[in-house]
């Protein structure tokens, strides 16, 4: 046997004999490179839902209004749950203690943070389809959970569609552990013969239970959609095990998810669940202004998960509905719901992956030990596995080092390293509407300004003396910029030209062009912006330093 054959031969070994230990240790060392190199954010709700309004709390400001009684006459809410971004405003305020003040090494913390908190994805995977099954089926789920090409680049971001899965498997977790459900060997049987007879005690049975409300209903106060998996999960407690049980575990998880939503207490008047009712009432309106195929949409899985592959989980995932209802019946309707829903975006649907990842390895494993069609057709199954990953691991790679919305980000943290910024302006008169700037990058809380096309920038100008003295709240002043960002290169020289007839000192800085990522989204269509900011300061107006954000 040869050196390079002996090493393979022990790595291996090593594997097979702590097979977890190594999946997490190879999963967390790809979502490192995604900490260190996916730059950025992916789409408007993985930061300005989350980093933006966070961020400005934990520095003493006060995006949008978001918060009551700071310059904020709106009587309700947003309609989205404050909980997560509670627990994004803890770490910031952290941040700020330790004295990490620049916003990009503050990123790359958050990235860490969450890419450790994501193994738990991995982990719970390969608990639950081990104890549902089989090590072996376990093995391929851990690095089907470790290693799809999404997950390292998603798991780092802050999508509350993700960052509620956790909770939500350490849930089931603890059920199939520990809670029998006897009763559904009349229809089907929810879990394994080695977990329906595993001796329990009925306190250990409660305790598991209770922990496994409490945490489905943290996933809810994370992310709401999920509440109606964890409603299906109450309803098979009722008709397979005991209406007690159901009662319980109904109460536990409201009662968790009612703590997760306090503030509509403590801040809003006293009346609960405001953040929610706001929520559905946004969506009730504005649902069909985010229109998707429902046929596309069936075809969710194979968005994130490369045929054929997807094609082998889902029909193992639905083989098993009868051994494995607890899961299938619950994941099923989340997802036939966000397909009968008008508002359909892919990533809705982040949340049942994972199950149909655990599920769909086990029950395709059973199928092919029993197909003749896949005894007498080795090589094609072998082919479609090496296709899979092949094609999934380039795809993986490339998205640990995409740096998504570049050009925005550098913009504004060209802007924070310059030291002297005390407010900016965005000008676009070209066009109808441009691109939000992530102001926390800058550093900058002010209220910046924005022309778009029909604004007239000497109005503007003309009204800036008068905002410094009438400001907008007490903790977002609207000062008078000192830089000036025009959006794209049409008619550069014009636009400049009518700032400079107001400021003749106004200076060229730098130009920032999108990244390589966002240029290849723009070359596959062209409704993703190609941006080009072009940065220029005005010197005379920059002696009054930026305010001190912390």
């Amino acid at each position: 046997m040869s050196k390079s054959n002996s090493v393979l031969s022990s790595i291996s070994a090593a594997v097979l004999q702590r097979p977890l230990f190594f999946i997490l240790l190879f999963a967390f060392g790809v979502r490192l490179i995604a900490v260190l190199f996916a730059q950025g954010f992916m789409m408007h709700d993985d930061h300005f839902l989350t980093i933006e309004p966070s961020s400005s709390w934990a520095a003493g400001k006060n995006f949008n209004g978001w918060l009551p009684g700071i310059g904020n006459n709106n009587p309700h809410p947003e309609p989205i749950s404050f909980f997560y971004l509670g627990g994004l405003f803890l770490l910031f305020k952290a941040f700020h203690f330790l004295g990490l003040d620049n916003p990009e090494s503050q990123m790359y913390l958050m990235r860490f943070i969450h890419a450790l908190y994501s193994l738990l994805v991995v982990y719970y995977g390969f608990k639950i389809t081990e104890l549902l099954s089989n090590r072996k089926n376990a093995i391929q789920a851990g690095f089907l959970l470790a290693f799809i090409a999404i997950l390292p680049n998603f798991s780092v971001r802050n999508l509350v569609e993700l960052v509620c899965v956790p909770p939500l498997m350490a849930g089931f977790y603890l059920l199939i552990q520990h809670v029998s459900f006897k009763n559904i060997r009349l229809v089907a049987r929810v879990i394994s013969a080695t977990t329906l007879d595993r001796p329990n005690t009925n306190a250990k049975a409660i305790r598991a239970l209770i922990f496994a409300a409490l945490l489905m209903g943290m996933a809810v106060g994370i992310r709401y959609q999920t509440g109606l998996l964890v409603a299906l999960v109450g309803l098979i407690l009722l008709i397979f095990h005991s209406f007690r049980y159901a009662f319980l575990f109904g109460v536990v998880s409201f009662g968790m998810f009612f703590l997760t939503q306090i503030d509509d207490v403590l801040l809003w008047g006293g009346e609960p669940f405001q953040h929610l009712k706001g929520y559905f009432q946004y969506n009730t309106t504005n649902a069909n202004n985010y229109p998707g195929s429902s046929i596309a949409y069936l075809s969710f899985i194979a968005i994130f998960i490369l045929p054929p592959i997807s094609l082998f989980l889902v029909t193992g995932f639905f083989r098993e509905w009868r051994k494995q209802l607890l899961f299938v019946l619950p994941v099923t309707g989340f997802v036939l719901f966000h397909i009968w829903y008008p508002n359909r975006q892919e990533r809705f649907i982040l949340p049942a992956l994972p199950f149909v990842v655990m599920i769909g390895v086990i029950g395709w494993n059973a199928l092919i030990d029993k197909s003749k069609f896949w005894m007498n057709n080795k090589k094609l199954l072998r082919g479609s596995w090496v296709f899979f990953w092949t094609v999934n691991t380039i795809v993986m790679l490339t998205l640990c080092f995409t740096y998504s919305k570049k050009c925005r980000v550098e913009s504004m943290s060209y802007l924070f390293k310059q030291g002297d910024c005390r407010n900016f302006a965005l000008e676009y008169t070209h066009i109808e509407s441009g691109s939000m700037l992530p102001q926390f990058y800058s550093g900058i809380w002010t209220t910046y300004y924005y022309w778009k096309k029909g604004d007239n920038p000497s109005e503007y100008i003309l009204n800036m003396h008068h905002d410094e003295e009438e400001t907008i709240n007490d903790l977002q002043p609207r000062l008078e910029p000192n830089y000036y960002l025009f959006y794209d290169d049409t008619n550069l020289e014009d636009r400049v030209a009518k700032i400079r007839e107001h400021y003749p000192d106004i200076t060229f800085l730098t130009t920032v062009e999108s990244g390589w990522f966002d240029q290849l989204l723009n070359r596959l269509n062209p409704k993703n912006a190609l941006e080009t900011i072009h940065i220029y300061k005005i010197p005379s107006l920059s002696g009054r330093i930026r305010e001190s954000n912390h």
